[in-house]
């Protein structure tokens, strides 16, 4: 995972009532985000609204049944997550469950819900897809161009982009089968163009903390995700609580397409945070609200980033 000088665009923020259970300020809009020609890498800094905001009136260890819901068709398609359940209350507050399947009422996601409340609040939402990101994209060279997302085994899964001729901008390189990618809340993916261009999306502000999951043996891409400018401070945004002092680290990669290293950081533990992994200086290093970071872990682990806006 790569940090990227990403080129915000203008951020156009207007209120909207949501159409979920509970009523709720939504801030909307668009922004525009660059890529040199070569390697760089990204993230979704917007989400797609909430399809459904509430309570669960029960749940079981995989299931959430919301009795005064009217769900429609929530579950995969041709094998392909279409929709999430994030919990937004209690234990599990911030994670995030693909929905397996679904009843009018009801839902079962790919994961345990143990250790949520016995009623826990939740939203339901659209995944965000390469797909959507690159919707009518001029910028893509067709033929060439690739999205790489990493998955938590270890593996990687790469989209070559052909644009109109395909229904989701994307075949698989190998079987040019038609295919399409899920950019989770809160990680990130690698393009690799041969010109450099730009790509706008529109949606949703997120409006509430997000954990994102850090794999052992895997690359794991992760940003902030937030579409404001500015950064913050690696040391103030909570990565390192759940990491293993003295062997888990993040990377920082050059924005010019190389996405040579820029710094690798090595988190020391609460006391001393994260040092540089040569010198062991204390890191001084900020983090862009739309950029990207490389974390190694040795066990998994999490990552509660804070939310982009709060109603």
């Amino acid at each position: 995972m790569k940090k990227l000088n990403l080129l915000l665009g203008t951020l156009l923020a207007t209120v909207a009532l949501s159409h979920a259970v509970d009523s709720y300020s939504d801030v909307v809009g668009y922004n525009t985000l660059s890529f040199p020609a070569g390697n760089s890498a990204h993230t979704a800094t917007f989400i797609k609204s909430n399809l459904f905001q509430g309570t669960a009136s029960s749940k079981t260890a995989n299931s959430l049944t919301a009795s005064s819901a009217s769900f429609g068709s929530l579950g995969p398609v041709s094998g392909l997550s279409t929709h999430y359940v994030k919990i937004t209350s209690g234990a599990l507050q911030g994670y995030v469950f693909d929905i397996l399947s679904n009843t009018s009422t009801s839902v079962t996601v790919d994961g345990s819900l143990a250790a949520a409340e016995a009623t826990p609040s939740f939203v339901i939402r659209p995944h965000v897809k390469a797909s959507d990101l690159f919707a009518g994209n001029a910028s893509l060279a067709p033929g060439s161009d690739t999205l790489t997302l990493f998955n938590e085994n270890g593996t990687s899964s790469v989209l070559l982009w052909v644009g109109s001729d395909s229904a989701t901008g994307w075949v698989d390189p190998v079987t040019e089968a038609v295919v399409d990618g899920i950019v989770y809340p809160g990680q990130g993916f690698i393009l690799t163009t041969v010109g450099s261009g730009s790509f706008r999306f529109q949606g949703t502000v997120e409006n509430s903390p997000t954990v994102v999951p850090l794999y052992p043996g895997a690359v794991n891409l992760v940003s902030l995700g937030s579409p404001s400018s500015g950064s913050k401070s690696l040391q103030s945004i909570g990565l390192g609580l759940n990491m293993a002092p003295g062997s888990d680290t993040v990377e920082f990669f050059s924005g010019n397409g190389s996405l040579a290293s820029a710094g690798v950081y090595l988190w020391a533990g609460v006391a001393d945070g994260f040092v540089d992994a040569v010198t062991e200086a204390p890191a001084a290093a900020n983090v862009a609200n739309s950029g990207v970071l490389n974390v190694t872990v040795v066990a998994p682990a999490t990552w509660k980033t804070s939310a982009p806006y709060t109603p």
